[in-house]
């Protein structure tokens, strides 16, 4: 095997959410994905958040970047990141976490902001009307 191939995964791209998302945008091209799912839940549970984060914190790395995405990664609430963050802390082995989300804004208000600032995620909006 390549000696690339076994390097750690330090960079992850993750859609909780999957493509369910709050609005309806004519440019969006996930929302024909939804159609690939008519009867089943499309939400990250619990117990693959975990797993997903005790296997990218037991990574013999100093820095591990997460890009939280969808749909509409928000939809996923609130109580979801501060499991996730709980879960880096519990999980993490002095490693440095850098979280990003990409979202639409529409469920962005005084709680989800001061979540944002107090763990340091890089927020990315997008404007649905550009």
């Amino acid at each position: 095997m390549l000696p690339f191939f076994r390097r750690p995964i330090t960079e992850v791209l993750v859609k909780p959410a999957g493509p369910d998302c709050n609005l309806d945008c004519e440019y969006c091209f996930y929302i024909e994905k939804l159609n690939q799912y008519p009867s089943r839940t499309t939400r990250m549970s619990d117990a693959v958040l975990e797993a997903m984060i005790q296997q990218l914190m037991a990574q013999n790395v100093p820095q591990i970047s997460i890009g939280w995405q969808g749909g509409e990664p928000t939809l996923m609430g609130l109580p979801f990141y501060r499991k996730a963050v709980d879960l880096m802390t519990r999980h993490g082995r002095g490693q440095s976490v850098s979280n990003g989300l990409q979202t639409n804004g529409v469920l962005i208000d005084h709680e989800w902001a001061k979540f944002f600032r107090d763990y340091h995620f890089l927020i990315g909006l997008v404007d649905r009307w550009t």
